[in-house]
Formats: C-alpha cells, sequence, structure tokens
C-alpha cells in the first residue's frame, strides 16, 4: 500500500526541521534548489552533516546558501541502506521543502553522499519520486553483497534494512545495490570520487561501476583521490563535489 498522502500529516512543511538539518538560515530569500545529502552508516557524514537535530553549518553550507541552495542532511537512518522507506520518507521531505517555499516542479535537486550515504544518492536518483537533476557520490558502496563480511557490522544492518522485503537476503543484497542499477539509471551528470586506500569499499568495485555507467553513455565524472582512505577528501576532490553541486 501507498502511505504517502497519509504521512504528510507527520511531515509537512511546517515541521520537516525534524526530519532534516538544513543551512536555510543562512539563505537570503527562497531557495532555486535543492540538495539532499543522505547519512553514512551510523549516521555519519562524509561531507559536514550530522544525525543530530539542528541547523547545517559549516563552509560547505555556507557556500550553497551564498549560492541560493538549501541544503538538508535527511535523517533516513543510521542504517537505513535507501530501503523502500527511505525512499518514500525522502520523497516526503523534498515536497516539504518545495511546499514551504512554493518552488515548481522544476526546480533543481541534487543527491549527494559519501559510503552508505552514496549507495543511497545514486537509489534515491533512480526511485525517487522527486526528479533528481545531477548526483555527487565519494567511496559509495556499490555492490553490498560483496560488503556483507568487509565489516562485522554490516551484516546486522542489512538484516535491518531489507528483512521486512519479501525476498531473500541474498536477493535484497543485489537488488538494492547501484551496481544493478546501471540501466535503470536516470540520464543526469554524475560525479564519482573514490579513495584509492579505502580499506572498506574496494576501489575495483567502485571503477568498475563507473565504466559500466560509461559504457552506457551516462555523464560520469571519475576522481581518484591518492592516499585517502574511507571516507576522507582530497582538496582536488572537495573543490570537484562542490563546484559540481553549485553546477545545479
Amino acid at each position: 500500500m501507498n502511505f504517502f498522502e497519509e504521512d504528510k500529516a507527520y511531515v509537512n512543511k511546517t515541521n520537516y526541521g525534524l526530519y532534516c538539518n538544513t543551512n536555510e538560515h543562512l539563505l537570503r530569500g527562497a531557495p532555486r534548489g535543492i540538495v539532499l545529502e543522505f547519512p553514512g552508516l551510523g549516521g555519519g557524514s562524509c561531507i559536514g552533516g550530522t544525525a543530530g537535530l539542528g541547523r547545517y553549518g559549516g563552509l560547505f553550507a555556507e557556500t550553497l546558501a551564498g549560492d541560493g541552495l538549501l541544503l538538508a542532511y535527511v535523517h533516513t537512518g543510521p542504517w537505513n541502506w535507501m530501503n523502500d522507506g527511505a525512499v518514500r520518507f525522502t520523497d516526503l521531505v523534498t515536497d516539504a521543502i518545495r511546499d514551504r517555499y512554493g518552488l515548481c516542479g522544476n526546480t533543481p535537486i541534487c543527491a549527494i553522499g559519501g559510503s552508505m550515504g552514496g549507495q543511497g544518492a545514486l537509489r534515491y536518483s533512480a526511485f525517487g519520486k522527486n526528479k533528481v537533476t545531477a548526483c555527487a557520490v565519494t567511496c559509495p558502496c556499490v555492490d553490498l553483497k560483496e560488503l556483507v563480511f568487509v565489516k562485522d557490522e554490516f551484516a546486522m544492518t542489512f538484516v535491518s534494512a531489507f528483512a521486512g522485503k519479501n525476498m531473500s537476503l541474498g536477493e535484497a543484497l543485489d537488488f538494492y545495490s547501484p551496481r544493478a542499477l546501471v540501466r535503470s539509471m536516470p540520464r543526469i551528470p554524475y560525479l564519482v570520487t573514490a579513495d584509492e586506500a579505502d580499506g572498506i569499499v574496494p576501489l575495483s568495485q567502485i571503477e568498475d561501476y563507473v565504466a559500466q555507467m560509461r559504457s552506457l553513455k551516462h555523464d560520469v565524472r571519475y576522481i581518484l583521490m591518492k592516499n585517502r582512505t574511507h571516507g576522507e577528501f582530497s582538496e582536488e576532490g572537495l573543490n570537484a563535489l562542490r563546484d559540481f553541486v553549485l553546477s545545479i
């Protein structure tokens, strides 16, 4: 069943601040676009967002606000892996922001995130009700089945996210992996950055995903960040992310 309309009683223009942190306190007037950032595993961020309630501050948030972009760190949950509920919830938050500012359907939306948040940004770009116009991810988890036993805590998070799905865990891990979505991805610009010394997400997985996307003529810019571990940015990578988002 689709409970989207009923859920608007709980997620709407009057209270969406309970479900995301934003930089709107830094904006001057209505935003020209929306940037949705999704949390990494445990609720952390590679970019600057925080899972606690409050305002989204810092240089990245300030830079986006100066260009008229509302940045929202969406509280989809620390173990969500962009499951069906997380997609619906993000749609509700995005609709609430649009309603608050009277934004039209053509308002640019950029999805961003790192690690699990990168997987989330890619999945939301494919399945969200709201049309995403650009997507930027860093060290994204693109093949969930290959990550089950990389870190001990991964296994229980996958069960938490997918046990309610009417399929086996193995099927769900494939179904929710960006690797399986290359033919479903929208024709929008993508930025993918990867850490050379990641240690969690194999670099070969990310580079294979980029190659698959490019083989289908997707517009993908790829940056390998030398001597960086999982979730770390080089100056080049961080500047590229900033410029990519500002270009929407």
